[in-house]
């Protein structure tokens, strides 16, 4: 045991030795061998220990109340002195605080915009999809939730939201002590406000100053907006899993209801799982979801909210989820047509100056995006693709339908490729395009006619056809591609029976840079390569620019630009967009009228009969090099449809297709279009096309030739 410190020694430090330890001249606990030898050392007297000496004999002779108060007084001083670094940075902290925070606390406090997912609609306005970026949320005003859906938020989070201001301190010490009692944290002690700040302007560091400013942005917040609208914010903004903010979001994802339609069981757990959304995760976790939404229900059964018996309907309801409405909210596309608007509105400037501007009003702008697609024709266009081309070994189809007056599209259908695993819009741009085949004939015989050629014309139709030097480029060969030729054909009856020679001899004589042009001018896209093969479709199309070109005969030589949009409407509901159709005459009133009175001819006696369905109508067929691409294109004064079979993977020869035989236009794109064709007119007027200004007719037209 160490020996008590003699007090007629000499003791360096022995003044605050005694302060500090007023037990000083009892035996000291054991100190450590090296410790006690300098202890009991013997010093030189220095000038230190007169003082220390006088000052002690003058404490010795202090009473115990002031020898404490004493002891006290230099025990803070030397704690001061300890913690003066500490305490100068956190009056800079305060300082900092005081200056970027309190300082703004009776300034208004004014909440960027909520991210809103955007909704794609069909004509009708009934919904295609939700696309969002990282946030499926749809803000919904306080006004449109079920008073049950709002109690139960506020019994579990907040009780007190409509009494307490924006800090709610009883809640803070009641948190405090609960999570000391519990050894963790069980209870939060913030008010909604405080939560919807955090949410969405200071974040959730784990600091001294973002929770003061989280303080004071709640009281800012609560001098701009009222109650009503911050719980309304509120309830719009939580996380409640699966990428879905907010009750709205939530109420479709696991339960596919608007938030009007949830019960008291449903709004309970929901309400629930706001504290830990992956924990009490109806989907993964049902029987922790079900104990919370019970907690729930007890809280508001608490408070007077609901009744005895309410309480025990619901708190035995089982927990019914329906994933009907999963597939409507995604990030990406959930179709080809969905895909295709997409696309159509980040390449528009008209939405936004750049695509980055683009891509965050699309995203979460919370855009009502109204289309011009027709339900019940897309559903018409993929059950006949369904029906007629969707099995192994078949080839792929797409299908497309258009208003020849506006250029909006009706349908956009791909048949044998379901859009999961396959995104590549066959319709659009099919491999980068495919040949067309006899189809692109009609550009040829428009620009023939443009440059006054007769229908009447007569051409050699003997087969094969060399042509030197055709239209000025490279000598041709050209064969024809069905089993007729021979003799003279005039123009009305090559078009009709699709004679390859006699329109090789045509582009000869108007020229393929002439053919390009009028070509792009009635609705293709894509470069074309101004050579005499032209006319047989060589260069890469797409059937939705097809379509397109032949809706230029049906609108009597006045082309539209083809459309997918309508009008977009912003989240305040202001329209922000209209689309008007923009059309321009690509060529002469009587040069379409003519064409559309010999393409008749495809229909009624030509290669294309199989797309006859009864009422006036035009169309020709088109097949590619080898059967390696089948198309029929056609129309009715109202509506314009191109159809395109094909493999997708590659241009594969069709010589045959089981079910069908050789892998023709008339054979197998024909058929399609009238099936389609038939149910999308059924309704609509029996209109006749204007007469040409030149008659032709045969008489008695030959046996029909095989498709083409």
């Amino acid at each position: 045991m160490a020996q008590p410190i003699p007090r007629h020694r000499s003791h360096r430090g022995l003044f605050l030795d005694r302060l500090l330890h007023p037990a000083a001249g009892r035996p000291l606990p054991h100190l450590p061998e090296g410790w006690r030898a300098r202890l009991n050392a013997p010093l030189r007297r220095s000038r230190a220990d007169a003082l220390a000496e006088r000052a002690m004999g003058k404490f010795d002779t202090l009473d115990r109340e002031s020898r404490f108060g004493l002891v006290l007084i230099v025990g803070i001083f030397v704690f001061a002195l300890a913690f003066l670094p500490v305490a100068m940075a956190l009056d800079a902290s305060l300082g900092v605080v005081n200056r970027h925070y309190l300082a703004k606390v009776g300034d208004p406090l004014n909440l960027p915009p909520l991210p809103q997912r955007s909704t794609i609609l069909a004509r009708d306005g009934s919904v295609l999809q939700h696309v969002y970026f990282g946030e499926n949320r749809v803000v919904v005003p306080i006004s449109r939730y079920r008073e049950s859906t709002v109690q139960a938020v506020l019994a579990i989070e907040d009780d007190g939201f409509f009494k307490h201001g924006p800090l709610d301190f009883a809640a803070i010490v009641r948190a405090a002590v609960t999570n000391i009692l519990a050894g963790g944290i069980v209870e939060g002690g913030s008010t909604i406000s405080q939560q919807l700040v955090k949410d969405t302007v200071t974040g959730d560091a784990p600091t001294f100053a973002r929770k003061i400013r989280e303080a004071a942005d709640a009281v800012r917040l609560e001098n701009t907006y009222s109650k009503e609208h911050i719980l309304g914010m509120y309830l719009s903004e939580v996380y409640l899993g699966h990428g879905a903010y907010g009750m709205a979001a939530a109420a479709e994802y696991y339960f596919a209801k608007r938030p009007s339609e949830l019960t008291v069981a449903q709004a309970a757990l929901l309400a629930g799982m706001i504290r830990s959304p992956s924990y009490y995760d109806p989907v993964t976790r049902p029987k922790h979801a079900v104990h919370r939404r019970n907690d729930v229900l007890a809280r508001m059964l608490q408070l007077g909210w609901i009744s005895s018996d309410r309480y025990a309907l619901a708190s035995k309801a089982p927990v019914v989820l329906s994933a009907a409405d999963r597939n409507m909210a995604q990030a990406a596309p959930n179709s080809y047509w969905t895909q295709y608007v997409v696309d159509s509105f980040l390449s528009n400037p008209a939405f936004g100056p750049t695509v980055k501007a683009r891509i965050k009003a699309l995203y979460q702008g919370g855009l009502r995006i109204y289309t011009t697609l027709d339900p019940k024709s897309e559903r018409q266009a993929q059950q006949v693709l369904a029906d007629r081309m969707t099995g192994a070994g078949l080839p792929q189809s797409a299908l497309v339908s258009i208003v020849p007056q506006t250029g909006a599209i009706r349908a956009m259908a791909v048949g044998n490729a379901p859009y999961g695993p396959n995104q590549y819009n066959l319709a659009v741009d099919p491999g980068g395009g495919r040949t067309a085949g006899s189809a692109f004939k009609v550009f040829t015989l428009a620009a023939a006619l443009e440059a006054g050629i007769s229908p009447n014309a007569v051409y050699s139709g003997y087969s094969p056809r060399t042509i030197p030097n055709c239209g000025g480029g490279e000598t041709w060969t050209v064969h024809n591609a069905e089993p007729v030729g021979g003799g003279s054909y005039p123009l009305w009856m090559a078009t009709a029976d699709s004679v390859n020679v006699v329109f090789a001899q045509v582009i000869d004589q108007v020229g393929p840079e002439r053919v390009a042009e009028v070509a792009h001018r009635m609705g293709i896209t894509t470069d074309l390569t101004p050579v005499c093969p032209l006319t047989l479709g060589t260069s890469p199309v797409s059937p939705l620019d097809m379509t397109s070109g032949f809706a230029t005969l049906a609108n009597e030589g006045v082309h539209c630009q083809p459309y997918a949009i309508a009008r977009v409407v912003s989240s305040t509901g202001k329209s922000v967009y209209r689309q008007k159709p923009e059309c321009s005459r690509a060529i002469p009133v009587w040069v379409a009228q003519e064409e559309t009175a010999m393409l008749e001819g495809v229909v009624s006696f030509g290669t294309g009969t199989a797309a006859n369905i009864g009422r006036p109508q035009a169309g020709k067929t088109g097949t590619g090099q080898d059967y390696q691409d089948a198309w029929f294109l056609g129309y009715v004064p109202q509506l314009a449809t191109g159809v395109w079979v094909g493999y997708a993977r590659a241009e594969i020869p069709m010589p045959y297709v089981p079910g069908y035989g050789t892998g023709f236009g008339g054979v197998l794109a024909a058929p399609i279009w009238h099936d389609y064709m038939l149910m999308a007119t059924e309704g609509m007027s029996v209109q006749d096309f204007a007469s040409g200004s030149i008659g032709f007719y045969a008489p008695a037209p030959p046996p029909p030739p095989s498709p083409s």
